[in-house]
């Protein structure tokens, strides 16, 4: 698998459930990993899930993620703390599923687009410029089996991620030329996670979501640009390089 000892990566949404297993994967291959949180209860919870695997590669920030701002001061500590950055995970959203579309709130609407679209939108367009001419850098957006099929009641969720497909799209195009990779790893099945550990026996997990996006961002994938992967079974870890 993935060989990552040179590596320091950011991970969007690394304190979220799907977000551990992420941490988990980068760490356990390797890399020092940058995980940022408006809560720093979740960033404490993130250390007990992860102990094993390299704290002394965790680096924690509590930072202001949901705003343009906060994510342009969070670029600017990271550069100043840390330094270079070889790679970002983007695991930004979530779940919601309730009503219709014809029955939801614009107010509502607004909020979910803005947690499943424009996070990603606002979280590129701050990093992306940083590691664009990085020698091995990538960019991963992680998305989820609504950007592939029409969910009732969950409209905004579908709608959201399968924009996200065609964010990373144009990405990919306008940064043709720069050295970043960028790619969307779908997750097309729920995921098996610590709130949730009981699924389907075809279901993925949150760490081998962690294994496939950590190989995404090694440099047995650098002949990977523009590419959206549909992860849907555990088994295609087997057949990675």
């Amino acid at each position: 698998m993935a060989a990552l000892d040179e590596k320091v990566v950011l991970i969007a949404g690394g304190a979220g459930e799907v977000g551990e297993g992420l941490v988990r994967g980068f760490l356990r291959n390797g890399a020092t990993v940058i995980v940022p949180s408006r809560s720093a209860d979740k960033l404490d919870q993130l250390h007990r899930q992860v102990d094993q695997y390299g704290l002394e590669r965790l680096v924690t920030l509590v930072a202001d993620t949901g705003t343009l701002t906060g994510v342009e001061t969070l670029r600017d500590h990271v550069g100043r703390v840390v330094g270079q950055i070889d790679a970002v995970v983007a695991s930004l959203g979530g779940w919601w599923q309730g009503q219709p579309l014809t029955e939801i709130s614009v107010d509502l609407w607004h909020q979910l687009i803005d947690q499943g679209l424009t996070a990603h939108f606002v979280f590129a367009r701050t990093f992306l410029p940083v590691i664009a001419d990085q020698p091995g850098s990538s960019y991963t957006l992680i998305n989820g089996a609504g950007a592939l099929s029409a969910v009732p009641q969950a409209g905004p969720i579908s709608i959201s991620a399968a924009a996200q497909l065609m964010l990373k799209d144009v990405l990919a195009a306008e940064y043709e030329n720069s050295r970043v990779r960028i790619n969307s790893l779908v997750l097309a099945t729920p995921v098996v996670t610590r709130s949730r550990p009981k699924g389907r026996v075809n279901w993925l997990t949150a760490d081998a979501a962690g294994e496939y996006a950590a190989f995404l961002a090694s440099d047995a994938a650098l002949n990977l640009r523009g590419e959206t992967i549909i992860f849907k079974d555990k088994k295609q870890l087997e057949e990675l390089p």
